[in-house]
């Protein structure tokens, strides 16, 4: 894959454009001491609205490491989307592709985060992620470093993977969770594929490394999977035989909400301006460490000085 595009900034960094498509939603989020079993009524010791959805919190998390970033998705036409839309620009976020359809609706998301910074997710998936993709602005992907998709707007996503690899930007797919079929099409188009845990497991079962040796068969340069504090695995097709391991950051946890989104946003921000794949799941992992340590979903999206304080000072 060629370097990526971009223009120098900092000490030999390149200020490179990412392209993030897929899902946005409004994220209403509630911290309580612990979720019932059962029927209840509890009460939230905070609240906040964030904006959410994972290619929208990928697209706020690498704009805060340095990118120029672009989002492209749909939603409904309604109060949500407009909300979604002035949270991404206020982040600096080009939205000038977020397009909203008459008819349709927006995707928002009721969230309980307990004491122990886990999350209990209940969400809406608006119908807009039904919409079709032959409107996306994919010429203007030749100028980008790379290109992030995740898995909810699957019609979006196949087309921008595909045109991505067209014009030779790196394509990589967030493999959250999704259905298999899903899943098994979009891993076809992309150079990197990077999945949560649950998500290759829809895909391949409990067996890590046959999954990821399985979408390298797909086409994909790195197939990767993140574990949560237990680190990354990946294997990358030039040297198909080695296990790449790097373990987790450790932290004090106080939300995991986004930590995902976070590390995808991170990861597209390296490969686009040409870091090795190693020293990007290093890079992505500090990041995700570091939202992991602040309440609120995306809105603890670190900056850019943070990561690399934050890798000097674990020696790396």
């Amino acid at each position: 894959m060629a370097a990526a595009p971009g223009v120098t900034i900092g000490e030999g960094r390149r200020r490179t454009t990412v392209v993030c498509v897929g899902h946005c939603a409004l994220d209403r989020v509630f911290g309580v001491e612990a979720w019932p079993t059962g029927s209840a009524k509890i009460v939230a010791s905070r609240f906040e609205e964030a904006g959410g959805g994972m290619a929208a919190n990928a697209a706020v998390a690498a704009a805060r490491l340095g990118a120029d970033v672009r989002f492209w998705g749909p939603s409904g036409n309604d109060a949500t989307a407009l909300l979604i839309e002035s949270q991404l620009r206020a982040e600096g976020v080009d939205t000038s592709a977020l397009r909203r359809f008459d008819g349709m609706t927006t995707s928002t998301s009721a969230v309980l985060v307990d004491a122990a910074g886990e999350r209990l997710v209940v969400g809406y998936r608006g119908t807009a992620l039904q919409a079709p993709a032959d409107w996306l602005p994919t010429a203007v992907l030749r100028e980008a470093g790379a290109l992030l998709a995740d898995v909810r707007w699957v019609a979006g996503a196949k087309a921008a993977l595909r045109a991505a690899r067209e014009a030779g930007v790196p394509a990589i797919l967030d493999g959250e969770v999704a259905p298999k079929e899903s899943l098994e099409a979009l891993a076809g188009e992309a150079d990197h594929v990077v999945f949560s845990e649950r998500g290759l497991e829809v895909l391949a079962g409990a067996d890590h490394e046959r999954g990821l040796r399985d979408t390298l068969t797909r086409g994909a340069s790195v197939a990767a999977v993140t574990l949560g504090e237990r680190g990354v695995e990946w294997i990358e097709a030039a040297a198909p035989d080695v296990v790449h391991r790097l373990p987790g950051f450790s932290v004090a946890v106080v939300d995991t909400l986004a930590a995902g989104d976070v590390f995808h946003g991170a990861y597209a921000v390296a490969i686009a301006e040409g870091q090795p794949v190693a020293d990007a799941m290093r890079f992505a992992s500090a990041a995700a460490a570091i939202k992991c340590t602040v309440p609120g979903g995306r809105n603890g999206a670190p900056g850019r000085g943070a990561v690399e304080g934050f890798l000097s000072e674990r020696g790396g």
